[in-house]
C-alpha cells in the first residue's frame, strides 16, 4: 500500500509517497513564498496554494496513489467564494496586523478574564477573522448571505477536495470559536468579536473520509504539529516532542484535556471515531526562520553551512532570535530581535553559533513551561528542518539535560499523516501508534556546551526596542 501525504507549510507545499513501512520513497516540493513586510504582513497567495494542492493531488494519482492525507500549518485564515475562488490571501499565523483588534480598550479589558485571555490574542484565528472581516469591505455581508465562507487554511483545502464547508477537529479547536473538550461552539466569543454565526464549519474527525478528487481519496486532515506528534510516536508520558521548523514548537501529550495558563495552549492531537487525544504546547515564532535569515543576510552561504560555522565558534554572542515583535519568553510588542556582546574578535562563526544557541534557549524555556503543566519527560524527540543540524541537537540535549532522539528523515508531520492513513484503512489501531517510533540519531547531554552566558541572555530579553 502506498500512502500519499500533502503538507502545506510555511515555505510551500510538499507532497510525499510513503510505503507500507512508513518510509518516504518519493517527494517533491512546490515553493510558495510568504509575502511579508515590516508593517506586520505575513500572507500566502491563496491562488498559488490552491494551484499547488491541485497539482500535488494529480502528482499522487500519476504515481498510482489512491489514498492520501493532508496536513496544514495552523491558525491561518482566509475567505473564499462558494465556487472555491479565494477572496483574500491566506493571513498566516505570523501576520501581526490583528494586533489592531486586541489593542482596543474593550478587548484589553476583556482579555484579563482568564478564559478570554486565551482567545483575545493577536495570534488567535478568532481575532484574525475579526480583523479580516473589518479590513476587507463586503466580506462580512457575503458570508452572512451565504455567498462566501471564512475559515482556516485547513477548512479551505477541505472545501477544495469535498465542496463541503468542514474543518477537522485538530485545526478547528485552535480557532477560539470551539471548545476543545465538548466541541461545542463558543457563541459568546462570536458575540464579543462580532463574528457572524455563519462562520461555523462542520467539525469532522481527523481520520475520516474528507473527499475525493483526481482519483485520490483523502482520509486524513490534520494540523501539522499534531501530525508531527503522531509521526514522532511521542504519545507517551515519557516523551517531549520538539519541532524546529519556521518556528519552534514543544508538545507534550496529556491524554485528557488540560487548560494551561499563558503562554501555553491546549491541543487536540487527533479525534478518531469521536474520541479525542489531547496535549499542551508552547511555541515561538522564530526558529528555522532565523537560519534562513542568516543565509539572506550573508552570514551563511547556505543552510547546510550552519554546522560547520557553529563548531568553529570560539566566543559567545547573546542573540535574541525574533524577526517579529517578541512574544516569548516575554511579550514585548515594541521590540524584535537583539544581538549583544560583539567585539573585535567576534567572527562569523561566533555570530552563527549565537543565533543557534538563542533558538535552543527558547526551546529549553518552552520545555520547562510545558513540563510544569504536563510533568517531566525523560526524552526529547526532535523533528523539523533544524534537526538536520547536529550542533542544534547537541546543544538542545545539553540545554535540556536529557537524551534527544531525531526522527528519521526529520519529517514527523509527513510520517504522522501516513500512520493515520493506515488507521483509516484499518491496518493500524490508534493504540499502536505510540510504539512505532523511528529514529536515526541519538544525542546525550554534554556533547556540546553553550558558549553564551545564560544569565546575560535572560536579562537581554528586556533590553532595547524596535528601531524600524
Amino acid at each position: 500500500m502506498k500512502y500519499g501525504v500533502i503538507d502545506v507549510g510555511g515555505t510551500g507545499v510538499k507532497v510525499s509517497v510513503y510505503n507500507e513501512s512508513f518510509r518516504k520513497v518519493d517527494y517533491v516540493k512546490i515553493q510558495v513564498p510568504i509575502v511579508s513586510s515590516k508593517e506586520g504582513v505575513a500572507e500566502h497567495d491563496a491562488l498559488e496554494i490552491r494551484g499547488a494542492v491541485i497539482h500535488t493531488l494529480k502528482w499522487l494519482r500519476e504515481r498510482g496513489v489512491k489514498l492520501g492525507g493532508i496536513a496544514t500549518y495552523r491558525a491561518s485564515i482566509l475567505a473564499w467564494h462558494r465556487d472555491g475562488t479565494p477572496l483574500t490571501n491566506v493571513i498566516t499565523w505570523m501576520d501581526w496586523r490583528s494586533r489592531a483588534v486586541v489593542s482596543k480598550p474593550i478587548y484589553k479589558v476583556l482579555g484579563l478574564v482568564p478564559p478570554l485571555g486565551r482567545i483575545l490574542r493577536a495570534d488567535s484565528p478568532a481575532v484574525k477573522i475579526k480583523w479580516l472581516l473589518e479590513s476587507t469591505p463586503g466580506i462580512k455581508a457575503r458570508v452572512e448571505r451565504g455567498e462566501a465562507y471564512v475559515g482556516t487554511l485547513s477548512s479551505y483545502i477541505a472545501y477544495l477536495v469535498s465542496s463541503r464547508y468542514i474543518n477537522d477537529a485538530s485545526n478547528e479547536a485552535l480557532t477560539g470559536l470551539l471548545h476543545p473538550g465538548n466541541f461545542k461552539r463558543l457563541w459568546p466569543v462570536y458575540d464579543i468579536l462580532g463574528i457572524p454565526k455563519a462562520v461555523d464549519p462542520e467539525v469532522v474527525d481527523n481520520v475520516s473520509h474528507i473527499g475525493s478528487t483526481d482519483g485520490v481519496d483523502v482520509g486524513v486532515l490534520i494540523a501539522d504539529q499534531q501530525a508531527s506528534i503522531v509521526g514522532s510516536s511521542c504519545l507517551s508520558p515519557q516523551c517531549l516532542k520538539v519541532t524546529g521548523s519556521t518556528g519552534v514548537f514543544v508538545d507534550a501529550v496529556t491524554g485528557e484535556l488540560i487548560m494551561p495558563g499563558k503562554p501555553l495552549i491546549p491541543l487536540v492531537v487527533y479525534r478518531v471515531r469521536g474520541e479525542a487525544l489531547y496535549a499542551v504546547e508552547g511555541f515561538a515564532s522564530s526558529g528555522g526562520s532565523i537560519v534562513e535569515w542568516l543565509v539572506r543576510a550573508g552570514f551563511l552561504d547556505s543552510v547546510g553551512d550552519l554546522d560547520r560555522l557553529a563548531y568553529e565558534a570560539r566566543h559567545g554572542v547573546v542573540f535574541i532570535p525574533s524577526l517579529s515583535p517578541i512574544s516569548y519568553p516575554v511579550v514585548r510588542g515594541e521590540a524584535t530581535g537583539l544581538v549583544y556582546g560583539l567585539s573585535h574578535s567576534t567572527s562569523k562563526s561566533d555570530f552563527a553559533r549565537g543565533a543557534l544557541e538563542g533558538v535552543v534557549l527558547i526551546v529549553a524555556s518552552l520545555a520547562d513551561r510545558v513540563e510544569k503543566t504536563a510533568g517531566r519527560r525523560e526524552l526529547i524527540r526532535a523533528d523539523g528542518g533544524l534537526s538536520n543540524s547536529t550542533a542544534y541537537l547537541k546543544l538542545l540535549a545539553s540545554a535540556c539535560n536529557r537524551r534527544v532522539e531525531r526522527v528519521r528523515g526529520v519529517d514527523g508531520t509527513g510520517r504522522g499523516v501516513a500512520l493515520l492513513l493506515a488507521v483509516y484503512e484499518g491496518a493500524l489501531k490508534t493504540r499502536d501508534l505510540a510504539g512505532l517510533g523511528d529514529v536515526d540519531l541519538t544525542v546525550e547531554p554534554g556533547a556540546l556546551s553553550l558558549k553564551v552566558n545564560v544569565d546575560v541572555w535572560r536579562r537581554a530579553l528586556g533590553w532595547g526596542s524596535r528601531v524600524s
